[in-house]
């Protein structure tokens, strides 16, 4: 592994992984990626942020586009087109950093400093967080869940070669539920430092 090193987290919604993912790049010392990467493309296309936000980690809708001459028209392509374009040239800044979702593992997959962690937890934890962050009851806390994990992985699996969540596409899958947030960023960092050690001493 090289000196560069990147962590990449896909997680189920509910498990903690985003805060997870902000606790790992605290203790590591690197900055975090996530939503912000809308921010600072619009920051430089000198767009509206909240309108590429619209098209976030989503497919494109089958029929509201059409494709000539192997270009596409469908906005929610050229938004993760743009994103996944920003996360390769970050990447090839030499920055480390941590980065949550936006496929990452298979947009860096041939990267050599890749760390691919996928954050998932039991059902009953994973409802009890999406009540008490949001303020709902047990169905609308269900109904939520459910929905943004059948969005997070249409769209992760219109754009990956790899399914979400299937065990080849990362390095290290840790239930949450057994640590909490901080527990298992404490975990995962440990993973990381061990891995970063083994890449030396391999030299």
């Amino acid at each position: 592994m090289a000196k560069q090193y990147i962590v990449s987290i896909g997680r189920e919604f509910g498990s903690g992984g985003k805060h997870i993912g902000r606790a790992l790049a605290k203790e590591l010392g690197v900055n975090l990626y996530d939503r912000n990467i809308v921010e600072k493309i619009a920051a430089e296309k000198e767009v509206d942020a909240e309108h590429l936000e619209k098209y976030d980690q989503k497919k494109r809708r089958a029929f509201f586009h059409r494709t000539v001459k192997g270009h596409t028209t469908a906005l929610e392509d050229h938004v993760n087109d743009l994103q996944f374009d920003y996360i390769r040239r970050l990447a090839a800044t030499g920055e480390s950093f941590v980065i949550v979702g936006r496929c990452a593992e298979s947009v860096l997959a041939d990267h050599e400093g890749l760390i691919s962690i996928f954050v998932k937890a039991e059902r009953e934890y994973r409802i009890g967080r999406v009540m008490e962050q949001f303020s709902l009851n047990r169905h609308a806390a269900v109904e939520k869940m459910e929905r943004h994990d059948r969005t997070r992985r249409e769209y992760h699996d219109h754009y990956c070669d790899v399914k979400w969540g299937n065990v080849k596409s990362y390095d290290l899958i840790i239930d949450a539920t057994h640590f909490g947030t901080q527990g298992t960023a404490d975990f995962i960092k440990d993973y990381v430092e061990k891995r970063i050690a083994a890449a030396e001493e391999s030299k």
